[in-house]
């Protein structure tokens, strides 16, 4: 039965791969299985465009031409079946050959798509464990604009391309907001929708809460509640072997936790960075769209944290 990590994009999956892959049990990937979802993405410098399609959407599209009536009653039913199967495949045979015995799938779900992603999950392993992490929506927003700013050059406008000859180059102009009305509402909306579908459709699920924020402050702690939610081996140094793989420094080729590389992956690794860039209208757009989530979450105990922007 695999086990699955979600959240919202540029919350510390990646971080909590590398640390999770580590222990000699664990097989940690990134299957983009779920959300129904296709795109085509024309990177800076490259020469053809890139396809983005989720498993189920590529099985939607064989079932085009599939001859799928002798195997089902339904077309839903024989494609979940199929993509069950599939799925089940992959992680066998990663399991196998990577020979460890328990695989975790990070899914950060597409814009839209939470709500497909964990209905699948619940529906085709509706025993599967899931470790939902959470970050400050206000810090994801902030790491996600970056990411953007520093990966799609070819498609900026005028306007984004000042922004990161900024805050990227350090060249230019200062700009006089970090954000855009559309980025923020993107970036809000993003956040909120893994929260909310797992609070609506993930019942029956196992759950295990992370906080970016606790894995910032102790990391080895907060693996020790993962490995003992997953089931693997706790004992020995386990725990702060999967640390020492995960350093900021060892994900960063070196760099300290704080020394800000906008246009790396692993940008600058801090909570708070949120504090830098809002405006007190940026605060007001981020409260209504996910400021009922940001209170839920305990990260403001009312909507009187727009007062102090």
């Amino acid at each position: 039965m695999p086990a699955f990590i979600l959240s919202a994009p540029r919350s510390g999956t990646t971080w909590l791969v590398r640390a999770l892959g580590a222990h000699p049990e664990i097989l940690a990937s990134e299957l983009r299985a779920f959300g129904d979802y296709f795109d085509l993405v024309h990177d800076a410098g490259a020469s053809k465009p890139r396809l983005r399609i989720t498993l189920d959407a590529y099985l939607n599209a064989l079932f085009g031409s599939h001859a799928w009536q002798p195997l089902g009653s339904s077309r839903e039913g024989v494609r979940d079946r199929l993509l069950g199967d599939v799925y089940s495949a992959i992680e066998r045979h990663a399991l196998q050959h990577a020979n460890k015995r328990a695989f975790v799938d990070k899914v950060t779900p597409y814009l839209d798509t939470s709500a497909v992603v964990v209905q699948s999950i619940a529906r085709l392993f509706p025993q599967a464990s899931v470790i939902h992490l959470i970050r400050d929506g206000r810090d994801v927003a902030v790491s996600g604009v970056m990411h953007w700013l520093n990966r799609d050059v070819a498609q900026m406008s005028p306007e984004q391309r000042r922004r990161r000859d900024f805050l990227v180059d350090h060249t230019g102009e200062r700009p006089g907001r970090f954000f855009t009305d559309e980025e923020l509402t993107q970036w809000a909306s993003h956040w909120r929708q893994p929260i909310d579908a797992l609070r609506q459709h993930g019942q029956g699920l196992r759950l295990l809460e992370v906080r970016y924020e606790r894995m910032s402050a102790n990391l080895s702690g907060e693996l020790r509640r993962m490995f003992e939610f997953l089931g693997v081996s706790t004992g020995g140094d386990v725990a702060q072997a999967c640390v020492e793989a995960s350093t900021f420094e060892a994900m960063s080729g070196g760099r300290k936790r704080g020394d800000d590389a906008p246009g790396a992956h692993v940008r600058k690794g801090v909570v708070g960075d949120w504090r830098e860039h809002f405006t007190h209208s940026d605060a007001i757009r981020f409260d209504e769209i996910a400021g009922d989530v940001l209170v839920n979450c305990g990260y403001e105990s009312s909507a009187g944290w727009l007062q102090r922007i």
